[in-house]
């Protein structure tokens, strides 16, 4: 333990701040806001004496568990309400620690948690200086080095008998401190600090994670969104580590909050809609919190639906048109693109559809007209004794004649033969080869059809 004092004069204010700083490669370190210092120092100032234009004081710093690192200047820094009002004293105070001093090694590579402890000091003690070791407050041992399986949690220290000389301290890191500011709701495009701090000394050093992935971010310094963006948020923790252990933070999450972006519009059934028939309409956007939704008709400015879903049932050619949706939350909206439904009326389809089956039903009554009028007179001439055009071609074949009188006639009449009156019955025997696919005229009256031949065979009864 070390008090520091510092003597100040100042003009007095309605609003005066003092306390202690560090110089620390040439910056200056606020040591109640320093992870370093948390817990081990005290400040405090007070006024001696004022006069009309200056005042008096004295300010005092106790710094506990004395590191070696807390070796520096130390300054006092002074604000006022006033523009421009911010002062440090000079020189300041300068602190060199010169007590003992534990120092680590860990000579087993294949075992590190097998430390070997030494304690060492910067001033000229005697070679054969006895010392004592402690672990979490109790004595352990004696001598120079203290080789020590490491555990989480333990403390070690070192001192020289006999005296009031002891070391710090030194141990893994406590559990470090994880914040966010600002710690209310997070909106996209603000600055953002994450920070970690542990106890720790050694002083640790500081690797971050995002969602359980590491972050090659700086590993002693807070981290600064700039400009946070919505994919910054998750899931944070920090892992501290010194030669002594290590200690994870716990999990801290944050989320960025941020206006719906553009809408994304579907609907079912696609295609041109007849009219009555039902359609949905659907709207999406990401958006934190998340969106609500609200329907228009476009030239349109009523609201035709609140919701992500929107149904029009028995639609009408009035409802044809373009849509669109609007989401929004509380920190602003969006509007989709058009969505065009196109309505077409079943009446034309069919009035088409009745047109052509009339224009069937007249062509099949046409032809039946026809054709019953094309029976009509085949009948007719068949009743005439003439044959019906269908069956005017020539039946195919030779004919032969077995009637004396024919014969007769065919020669000359001076060597024509007479004639015997006579009553026989005489015979014309034809022979028509009549294939399985041709028809045989029905109208010849008196004629047998053998249908059971190749060769068809007529018989006709002439008398003389």
């Amino acid at each position: 333990m070390v008090y520091l004092r510092s003597y100040v004069q100042y003009q007095p204010t309605t609003d005066n701040t003092l306390w202690f700083t560090k110089v620390s490669n040439k910056q200056l370190v606020d040591l109640e806001h320093n992870a370093d210092y948390t817990g081990r120092v005290e400040s405090s100032c007070s006024e001696d004496r004022c006069t009309r234009s200056r005042c008096h004081g004295t300010c005092t710093l106790r710094i506990n568990d004395l590191r070696q690192s807390d070796s520096a200047v130390y300054k006092v820094r002074f604000t006022t309400n006033q523009p421009g009002g911010e002062y440090t004293g000079d020189p300041g105070v300068t602190l060199s620690v010169t007590d003992l001093q534990v120092k680590v090694s860990f000579p087993y590579p294949t075992d590190p948690t097998r430390a070997e402890l030494e304690c060492h000091s910067m001033c000229d003690l005697a070679s054969d200086t006895p010392y004592i070791w402690f672990r979490n407050g109790h004595n352990v041992g004696q001598g120079v080095k203290y080789r020590v399986y490491i555990q989480s949690g333990d403390c070690f220290s070192c001192a020289v008998e006999g005296s009031d000389l002891r070391s710090p301290s030194v141990y893994a890191p406590k559990t470090p401190s994880l914040t966010v500011s600002p710690s209310a709701e997070i909106g996209e495009g603000i600055s953002v600090t994450l920070s970690c701090s542990s106890d720790a000394n050694p002083a640790a050093n500081y690797t971050w994670f995002k969602n359980n992935q590491p972050l090659l971010w700086e590993t002693n310094q807070p981290h600064t969104f700039p400009s946070v963006r919505p994919e910054d948020g998750g899931t944070y923790l920090c892992h501290a580590e010194n030669q002594y252990g290590h200690m994870s933070s716990h999990s801290l999450f944050f989320d960025v909050q941020y206006a719906p972006k553009t809408p994304s519009v579907t609907r079912f059934p696609t295609g041109e809609m007849e009219v009555g028939r039902s359609v949905t309409l659907s709207c999406s956007s990401d958006a934190n919190p998340a969106a609500n939704y609200t329907w228009f008709k476009e030239h349109q400015d009523s609201v035709k639906e609140l919701g992500q879903n929107y149904t029009i049932i028995n639609i009408t050619s009035e409802l044809g048109g373009n849509y669109y949706c609007q989401a929004h939350n509380a920190i602003g909206h969006h509007n989709s693109t058009f969505l065009l439904i196109k309505v077409i009326s079943v009446l034309s389809e069919t009035t088409i559809v009745a047109v052509t089956t009339i224009g069937v039903l007249l062509a099949t009554l046409l032809l039946l007209v026809f054709w019953m009028r094309r029976k009509r007179a085949s009948r007719k001439s068949c009743g005439q004794g003439e044959r019906p055009d269908t069956v005017e071609e020539p039946l195919p074949g030779p004919v032969y004649e077995n009637l004396s009188d024919l014969n007769n006639r065919m020669v000359p009449a001076a060597q024509r033969e007479p004639i015997e009156v006579q009553d026989d019955l005489h015979y014309a025997i034809i022979h028509h080869s009549v294939s399985e696919n041709q028809e045989v005229p029905r109208c010849w009256v008196g004629s047998r059809l053998q249908s059971d031949q190749t060769d068809a065979v007529f018989y006709s009864e002439v008398k003389n």
